[in-house]
């Protein structure tokens, strides 16, 4: 998933899933207990910062290779941070988002507050990808390898950090700045 612009103020994709789903949270002030199946703390959220992304496609574009290379560009830390951790971040930087233990219970609640939005709220909401949300989500390891990704970027430099940025609360905080500057929340 490409995430907000790491220092650009409102720079994010406003109809994409995690933007949806942050809202929703948000404006419901509801979410499960977990939102993973079972060991949420080794739950993880493979997103990028769009200009991250941004620089390691076009410097990985620029490389002279023989043949072909495929990349898949994803967060492959296994760090522990994932939409729980989020939601924690969400709720120290001053939201009001209460934890909700049965995930079915949560699910039914957030569908209904999210259906009582008003019409703008409703079209910016998690709503029209409910149906994704519906059950909790598996834990392990990524759909794809980002191993040749990783390699490259570090043989490249390419990042602040010469690497594949982990997620953080203060990147989370901007996020929510941003929501707020483009009256999401």
């Amino acid at each position: 998933m490409i995430l907000t612009h790491s220092r650009y103020r409102g720079q994010l994709n406003k109809p994409d899933m995690f933007t949806r789903w942050l809202t929703s949270v948000i404006v419901t002030g509801l979410a499960p207990k977990s939102f993973y199946r079972s060991d949420a703390d080794k739950a993880h959220y493979d997103g990028l910062p769009v200009d991250f992304t941004a620089e390691a496609i076009s410097t990985l574009a620029a490389q002279s290779f023989d043949g072909y290379r495929t990349y898949h560009v994803v967060n492959p830390h296994e760090d522990g941070i994932s939409l729980d951790t989020f939601v924690d971040w969400a709720i120290a930087a001053g939201h009001r988002v209460q934890r909700i233990d049965d995930y079915d219970d949560w699910f039914k609640r957030f569908e209904t507050a999210l259906r009582a939005l008003p019409e703008k709220q409703r079209q910016q909401s998690s709503l029209a990808l409910i149906h994704q949300l519906r059950q909790p989500m598996p834990v392990g390891a990524g759909a794809v390898s980002a191993e040749r990704f990783h390699a490259d970027v570090r043989r490249l430099g390419v990042g602040r950090d010469r690497d594949i940025p982990h997620l953080s609360e203060p990147f989370i905080r901007k996020y929510l700045d941003d929501l707020r500057a483009l009256a999401f929340i």
